[in-house]
């Protein structure tokens, strides 16, 4: 969940100037830094992938969480679209970038208010809380990241976005096996109806893959890769 907020554009040169587009030195971490980006990630693999295989005793309770990390996903990645271009828009006015980020946070807020009231779950709302606060702060004391930042994290949520649906149709139309969730989910704690309601093991194995993805792309700098890569075709399409 570390890809918060995080699409933004990416400034180029002026054109009609006749400036060339500043080139940024986009570099590769070493192993030993991919792979504490990366361990998060395979934590929460790991662990509900051990749900998935033996959801007894305290495990069970985690299938219920597990559906509601995978709605909290859901709203990190379709808001990162709108809330990320008002923090990153340095040039914009404070007041106007503070209100467009509240006036979206808020309408997300709704959502998640409401998934965390379902579930009686109320963890996913303090912290989507919490992001925001922080993006209202970065913006009131100027923050800004570097411009290579800025596009990894651009390459890393559209990453993340074909993750998510590649896990979750992955899931939903490939026969992946039961394992040891062969309940409703209403045994395992988990409210409301639907396929990832009736057939549990659904949403958990999405959430595998899911995060799965996330660490090998973090392990593999794919990031980096798609930065680089966006950054050549800007810069050809300022010499054309």
């Amino acid at each position: 969940m570390d890809i918060i907020f995080g699409r933004t554009s990416i400034m180029a040169g002026n054109r009609s100037s006749g400036q060339d587009m500043p080139k940024t030195v986009i570099t590769i971490e070493s192993f030993s830094q991919r792979l504490a980006k990366a361990l998060p990630d395979m934590i929460t693999a790991g662990v509900f992938f051990w749900v998935w295989l033996d959801p007894t005793e305290w495990r069970r309770e985690l299938v219920a969480q597990g559906l509601m990390i995978m709605l909290l996903e859901f709203i990190l990645i379709h808001s990162s679209g709108f809330i990320g271009p008002a923090v990153f828009a340095h040039e914009a006015p404070a007041g106007k970038r503070i209100k467009w980020v509240a006036g979206f946070g808020l309408f997300y807020t709704l959502f998640v208010a409401a998934w965390a009231w379902q579930f009686q779950s109320w963890w996913p709302l303090v912290f989507f809380l919490w992001l925001l606060g922080s993006k209202l702060v970065d913006i009131l004391m100027d923050r800004r990241i570097p411009e290579e930042m800025r596009r990894r994290q651009m390459g890393m949520v559209g990453l993340s976005v074909l993750f998510y649906l590649l896990s979750v149709f992955a899931t939903l139309f490939l026969p992946f096996p039961e394992l040891g969730l062969t309940r409703h989910g209403h045994y395992y704690g988990v409210p409301g109806s639907g396929e990832w309601v009736s057939h549990p093991h659904i949403v958990v194995s999405a959430l595998v893959l899911y995060f799965c993805l996330l660490a090998l792309a973090k392990l593999l700098a794919w990031d980096v890769a798609l930065a680089r890569r966006q950054d050549r075709a800007g810069q050809d399409r300022q010499k054309h």
